[in-house]
């Protein structure tokens, strides 16, 4: 426990299968509001890396009000070792005209980006090639088909003019559908 800020560790899996696909894995009720007051949620998956996340609440603290840009463009100088990275790819394959790269989500936190989670493709991240997509492979294994689904349905749609926010709602309605079509998913909202 940190001062004023009690961490939690969570069955990411689970909240997306229940309460929201949209939370990334970490959070608090600013990010997201049924997350109680004063905590500090990370994936279980994530508790080696809880350092990164105490350091990028502390730094979204002491910036409050501030544009997001602003706060991520300050972590990626202050949290992040750019000239040193070596993004750990575990794999890579095809998928139709994607080429989908498994990578150690770590180092890509430590690296060049600590708000890199469980997936992205490169109209969203500059440091990913156009046409790939990143898939964190510290998430749980079950999850990794969605994220994949997810990244590519909002790939196609921005590549088609439609703004990151509009594609990614829409993308979380297509893996939404999936993990029902599934039998994963058992949303209490709907």
């Amino acid at each position: 426990m940190m001062r004023g800020m009690k961490i939690r560790f969570v069955d990411a899996t689970r909240i997306r299968n229940t309460i929201d696909t949209d939370f990334t894995g970490v959070g608090t009720h600013a990010d997201y509001p049924y997350i109680p007051l004063g905590e500090l949620w990370i994936s279980k998956s994530l508790k080696d890396e809880k350092a990164v996340f105490v350091a990028l609440w502390k730094l979204e603290r002491s910036m409050r009000g501030k544009p997001f840009r602003l706060i991520r463009e300050k972590a990626k100088k202050t949290l992040t070792t750019p000239k040193k990275t070596k993004v750990a790819v575990k794999k890579t394959m095809r998928k139709g005209t994607y080429k989908i790269v498994f990578v150690d989500g770590a180092t890509v936190r430590a690296g060049l980006d600590p708000y890199f989670l469980l997936g992205g493709h490169g109209l969203v991240y500059p440091y990913i090639p156009k046409n790939e997509i990143w898939i964190d492979t510290k998430q749980d294994p079950s999850e990794t088909k969605y994220t994949i689904l997810h990244e590519m349905d909002e790939h196609q749609r921005m590549s088609k003019g439609m703004s990151y926010d509009d594609a990614h709602d829409f993308a979380l309605a297509v893996e939404r559908m999936h993990r029902r079509k599934d039998g994963v998913a058992d949303f209490t909202r709907g």
